[in-house]
C-alpha cells in the first residue's frame, strides 16, 4: 500500500473529526433522553416503551457510526507518510489507533 500524504488528506481528516464531534453530541443527547425516560413514572407505558426502543436503535446507530469514523481515522494514522526519521505530523498523533492483525 502506498503511504498517504497528510496534506492531501487533511480536509478529509478535518471533516471526519467534525462528524465525530457531532455524532458524539447526538449520542450524549440520546443517552440523556434514555436516562430521563427510564426515571419517568410512566416508563412502563406502551408509548414510553416504544420511545425507548427508538432511542436504543438510534444509540446503536450512533455507536456504529462513531466506530466506523474511528476506524477510518485509525487507518489514516497508520497510512500517514512519515519523514526520514520516522516521525509523523502532530495532527496524526492525535488520531485514534486501529489494531493491525497479522495475516499469518
Amino acid at each position: 500500500m502506498e503511504r498517504m500524504d497528510l496534506c492531501k488528506a487533511s480536509d478529509a481528516v478535518s471533516s471526519m473529526q467534525a462528524l465525530r464531534a457531532l455524532l458524539t453530541e447526538d449520542l450524549d443527547d440520546i443517552e440523556n433522553r434514555i436516562q430521563e425516560l427510564a426515571k419517568s413514572p410512566l416508563a412502563t407505558s406502551d408509548s414510553d416503551i416504544s420511545e425507548m426502543q427508538v432511542y436504543c436503535v438510534a444509540r446503536a446507530a450512533l455507536y456504529s457510526g462513531l466506530a466506523g469514523i474511528n476506524e477510518v481515522l485509525g487507518w489514516v494514522r497508520l497510512m500517514a507518510a512519515k519523514d526520514i526519521d520516522g516521525n509523523v505530523a502532530e495532527v496524526v498523533k492525535s488520531l485514534p489507533t486501529v489494531p493491525v492483525f497479522s495475516i499469518q
